[in-house]
């Protein structure tokens, strides 16, 4: 297996915060890590980004940002994360890719409407 792509750590991020409820940060990476990438190679679990940060939580770190641009996840305090109505919808459909992102008014709103394609 190879480290998933930001995009392949939608989903996950918003399957461990299905539960409606705020959590922190760095438990909701570790959580999603524990619950839906330990599949993984162990050296890719370990690969890290050329600050030192590992790979995989790096992308979920980029991944959260996104999804808050895209609605599907707000920031009630500092550190804290959940899932909005919006999100909850996208995780009952069972997936979650960059055209879910794209196609939400608040990434309009935020982004633009020309798409990094």
């Amino acid at each position: 297996m190879s480290i998933p792509k930001q995009e392949e750590t939608f989903y996950p991020l918003l399957d461990v915060l299905s539960h409606g409820n705020p959590m922190w940060y760095e438990a909701m990476r570790k959580e999603a890590k524990q619950k839906h990438f330990m599949h993984l190679d162990s050296i890719d679990l370990i690969a890290t980004h050329s600050n030192g940060q590992p790979l995989l939580l790096n992308r979920m770190g980029w991944a959260k940002i996104n999804l808050c641009i895209a609605g599907f996840i707000r920031t009630p305090v500092r550190d804290a994360v959940q899932i909005t109505e919006a999100g909850l919808a996208i995780w009952e459909r069972g997936s979650c890719d960059w055209d879910d992102l794209y196609a939400t008014a608040a990434w309009r709103q935020k982004m633009g409407s020309e798409l990094p394609y």
